[in-house]
């Protein structure tokens, strides 16, 4: 699956999820409360592959799926960058330094596994908008040379 299926995938299910809180009268702090982890396990078991074994993506205690992929992810998947025949498909914009990189095939990807930026209450809160993707927005780089010379 390609950065941007699982993208559109993933919004898909974000939003379902989101609109069923909304017609339920969820408020913005109980809908950030319903994304937690252990929750999501055990009501929205298809919204992550991971919850079938009941396995984190991050070692967080709080662990919080709202922004599950992170608004500092940015992706092409015809590839952002390319060096030494390595092309690299995914980076991080704050160039987290708990992010780190794997490749595969001669393509390198972000590996976000330490990071715990955007899964925590706090920061959902801060950057909270019932549409997924408007928080979203800049992961896409359409224009890989644009985003390379910010």
């Amino acid at each position: 699956m390609s950065y941007l299926e699982w993208f559109e995938t993933h919004a898909n299910k974000h939003h379902r999820i989101v609109q069923k809180l909304g017609a339920q009268k969820y408020t913005k702090e109980m809908m950030i409360d319903y994304f937690l982890f252990d929750n999501m396990v055990e009501k929205e078991p298809d919204f992550c592959l991971l919850y079938a074994t009941k396995q984190k993506c991050h070692p967080l205690k709080e662990l919080n799926c709202y922004l599950c992929a992170c608004p500092n992810f940015r992706f092409n998947d015809e590839g952002l960058s390319v060096e030494k025949n390595i092309t690299c498909k995914s980076q991080c914009s704050i160039h987290s330094k708990k992010s780190g990189v794997f490749v595969y095939e001669n393509v390198s990807h972000l590996d976000c596994s330490a990071c715990s930026v955007p899964h925590t209450k706090a920061y959902i809160n801060k950057h909270f908008d019932v549409e997924w993707k408007k928080i979203m927005q800049k992961c896409l780089v359409t224009s890989p040379k644009a985003e390379n010379s910010q």
